[in-house]
């Protein structure tokens, strides 16, 4: 057998839907829920507390400057589930009603210091945070807006560039919008056993994925990376190949379109994890943490309700240095966008951490139904560490 073959046997990553508890069938809290209780709401709101004495910094809040002693063992395996176990874990039971904006923001980045305190850029512009919602007050049509600013579902999709994924549930939808994910370890399995040929399409280097939009340019890439102690996933539609907005009346377009066999590679992906998904049944105030190299996640659309806020999640990446698993070299380009080169950040960029959604929302220059995707027009983007 396959030596990443007989890695997948029993690891836990290697899961399937009905291996993992279900809310709605059980009465049991899954294992992956860590329920903060009584004594952590109070150690939480201490550390707020005291936090709140100081000017508001939210880059200068860490492990030392919100501390949660008790709190941190029960974190602690949290992490490990992420990085070791399942692939995902969901902090729960902090009420966001019970405080302000910036009082979350905090509690948000104070829990999610002991998953991993290493918090990645998500724009050129130092964008640490990305509210993820449809706000009632924005005036732009949903057509011209980034596909996490709508209500429409999301395709299977990782957030490129990025270790862990953490999403805080503010509010909830009317209906819809269920979270789902799909592990990389169980598709990979399928995938070996019944399409090779896929399997092979998907780790093959010459995945394009457009970086930049004026001028438009790509690196080559593989979706799938098998060693003998991991498989990592590294997918978002929305990039590869040339986004439309940038198509030029060229005879050779300046980034390829997908060969065939990689449109149905695509497709038997989506499949698949579409078949061994999972549903998170998010609560409001969770605190989720998904593994981002190594489970796929997706949306269904929802429906806010006629009056509050609707559906609003608030999106960080993240990395956990003790943690962290090695970055292929063909992945690396959306990683280092993310963490700077060699994992440094970008200490000469000045940090954003809006505490609301903006007021105006500002169309983007290019558009795409998936979470991650961010086009920027850019003069050095084939140079080390840039994207």
């Amino acid at each position: 057998m396959d030596k990443a073959l007989r890695l997948t046997d029993g690891h836990p990553m290697s899961w399937t839907p009905n291996g993992l508890t279900n809310t709605e069938e059980s009465f049991e809290t899954p294992q992956h829920v860590y329920n903060v209780g009584r004594q952590g709401i109070d150690e939480v709101e201490q550390a707020l507390g005291a936090f709140k004495k100081r000017i508001f910094d939210a880059d200068s809040l860490t492990r030392e400057s919100f501390p949660l002693p008790r709190l941190q063992g029960q974190l602690a395996c949290a992490s490990l589930d992420v990085h070791q176990g399942r692939g995902f874990a969901i902090v729960r039971g902090l009420d966001p009603r019970k405080y302000t904006a910036e009082e979350n923001l905090a509690i948000f980045l104070g829990v999610s210091n002991y998953i991993g305190e290493q918090r990645g850029v998500q724009d050129k512009k130092g964008s640490m945070l990305t509210h993820v919602t449809d706000s009632k007050i924005w005036t732009t049509p949903p057509e011209m807006r980034h596909g996490i600013h709508t209500t429409t579902s999301l395709a299977w999709h990782c957030d490129m560039g990025t270790d862990v994924l953490a999403l805080h549930v503010r509010s909830l939808p009317e209906t819809g919008g269920s979270t789902f994910v799909a592990s990389s370890w169980t598709i990979y399995r399928e995938l070996a056993a019944s399409y090779p040929t896929v399997l092979e399409a998907l780790c093959d280097p010459s995945w394009p994925i457009q970086v930049s939009g004026n001028p438009p340019r790509y690196i080559v890439a593989p979706l799938l990376h098998v060693s003998e102690a991991q498989v990592l996933i590294s997918v978002d539609p929305g990039r590869l190949g040339l986004h439309p907005a940038t198509a030029k009346a060229e005879p050779e377009p300046p980034v390829p379109a997908l060969s065939q066999l990689q449109l149905e590679s695509l497709e038997i992906l989506s499949a698949l994890a579409t078949k061994h998904r999972y549903c998170l049944d998010l609560k409001l105030g969770d605190i989720v943490f998904i593994n981002n190299l190594s489970l796929l996640h997706a949306r269904d659309p929802y429906v806010d309700p006629s009056e509050g806020p609707g559906r609003h999640l608030v999106r960080l990446w993240l990395r956990n240095p003790k943690l962290a698993w090695t970055i292929p070299h063909a992945m690396r380009a959306p990683w280092e966008a993310a963490f700077g080169p060699n994992g440094s950040g970008f200490p000469e960029l000045e940090k954003r951490y809006p505490v609301l959604p903006s007021l105006v929302y500002k169309p983007p220059k290019y558009t795409a139904g998936s979470a991650a995707f961010l086009l920027e027009d850019s003069e050095d983007v084939n140079a080390e560490g840039s994207i």
